[in-house]
């Protein structure tokens, strides 16, 4: 009875909050777990199959790649992917999406939630993207972080799927006695470099550890004379260029992708990785990964009339130094769009920012940078220090500074919001785009 009241109280919160015109993600899941503390556990009992997708970058595109792709083959499943990664958002998902006939959910999870919602569930499968610095009041320094994950899911019998190009992620190995790996060739395609390195010592004996070839930052191939070391991946990106779009190269098969950026290969290998431990084939896979297109402000693209936009999330170094890539390949004039906020959801130390290599822009055709958000002067000085001459534009509100943006008619606009920027510049975006289309 207390789970029947729980369920019908989720929906219709749920119910007003749509009609409230509010997203309603986390809303049902906090009102069915107070009614019900053991919601969650009693309805994830019903599912065969949990994957957990965790990670500081990427797990949202990786989640919606594999979400995508299990639903273009009908399968049924249960996913989060409306972005509430915490304990009331994946409860709100079981309750909204559960059917008798669905076995399989996916679920992205905050990194700082896994032990708290490994209390309730236990997946069967979790992979990891990547570990960078992000939010350092909420998670700590990586070390801290990796350890707390290790500690929650050790000894829970999960099957671990783990970058194996990544030594923090490939630390995870300690806690299962079932782990793959999945990663990228040397030479697979050439990244730009950055200044940023965060894993240069050896979390076994603490030297320093040798890179015989790296990705991007601490993305590579590694060892060290302890015997700690890049493990052998069960499945791997041989190449992949970009055109502008993702045209990848996996076990002697070519996906070709409806998402850019270059990063973005990772967040493929991890998703194909998942769907073939689920045993999908190739076909299968092809079929979700060659009509994914993003809808929701990671690598979105814009186009009407003249006009173009690109909206890409960055809240941490590396995710900032994707999106100022990703800037740098576009062809032509650009007008930047930043915002920085520091709400709790964000995390209050915005001190991340020095840590990226804003000095990129240095180099770029540039027409304008506007800066927006509560710390919109935090990141108009960090621009200055790095000596970017462009003209910088400082408007507080999102909504207005969005609009502003498509006042530079033939410039193409490149977005950048941290966590909660990215709800009111993607809407005023799309607001953007869509008016006056059919006039």
């Amino acid at each position: 009875m207390r789970r029947w009241t729980a369920t019908r109280l989720a929906k219709v919160a749920r119910q007003a909050s749509r009609a409230a015109g509010k997203k309603g993600t986390d809303l049902p899941g906090q009102i069915a777990r107070r009614v019900d503390k053991n919601i969650l556990r009693k309805l994830a009992s019903q599912v065969d199959e949990i994957v957990f997708i965790s990670g500081t970058n990427g797990k949202t595109t990786t989640s919606n790649l594999i979400g995508h792709t299990l639903r273009a083959n009908d399968i049924k499943i249960i996913h989060n992917n409306e972005g509430a990664n915490m304990a009331a958002g994946i409860t709100s998902a079981f309750i909204l999406q559960i059917k008798p006939a669905t076995k399989i959910a996916v679920i992205e999870i905050d990194e700082g939630s896994i032990p708290r919602v490994l209390n309730e569930v236990t997946p069967t499968m979790m992979v990891f993207t990547n570990f960078f610095r992000d939010q350092m009041d909420r998670f700590g320094e990586i070390d801290i972080m990796v350890n707390n994950i290790a500690n929650a899911i050790s000894n829970k019998g999960i099957k671990l799927l783990l970058n194996a190009d990544d030594p923090f992620v490939s630390r995870l190995k300690i806690a299962s006695d079932t782990v793959e790996y999945y990663g990228m060739k040397a030479h697979a395609h050439e990244f730009e470099q950055s200044t940023m390195n965060e894993s240069k010592y050896c979390p076994n004996c603490g030297q320093l550890l040798h890179y015989d070839y790296i990705h991007y930052n601490q993305i590579g191939h590694y060892h060290c004379n302890c015997g700690f070391k890049r493990e052998a991946t069960k499945y791997e990106v041989s190449h992949f260029d970009l055109t502008p779009f993702i045209n990848i190269s996996i076990e002697n098969e070519m996906f070709n992708m409806k998402i850019a950026g270059d990063f973005n290969a990772y967040n493929t290998i991890a998703a194909y990785t998942v769907l073939r431990e689920l045993g999908l084939n190739n076909d299968a896979i092809r079929r979700g990964f060659e009509t994914y297109t993003s809808n929701n402000g990671r690598m979105q693209y814009f186009r009407k009339d003249s006009k173009e936009a690109m909206i890409n999330l960055a809240k941490n170094p590396a995710g900032m130094n994707a999106s100022l890539s990703v800037g740098e390949q576009l062809e032509g004039r650009k007008v930047y769009l930043m915002s920085l906020n520091d709400n709790a959801a964000d995390g209050k130390d915005t001190s991340w920012i020095y840590d990226a290599d804003f000095e990129k822009l240095i180099r770029q055709d540039i027409e304008a940078i506007i800066v927006t958000g509560t710390r919109a002067e935090e990141l108009q000085l960090r621009l200055k220090l790095a000596e970017v001459n462009v003209p910088i534009i400082l408007e507080k509100d999102i909504y207005k500074a969005t609009a502003k943006s498509m006042e530079f008619k033939e410039s193409f606009t490149v977005a950048i919001p941290n966590y909660t920027s990215l709800t009111p510049m993607l809407s005023q975006l799309n607001h953007s785009f869509e008016e006056g289309k059919d006039k």
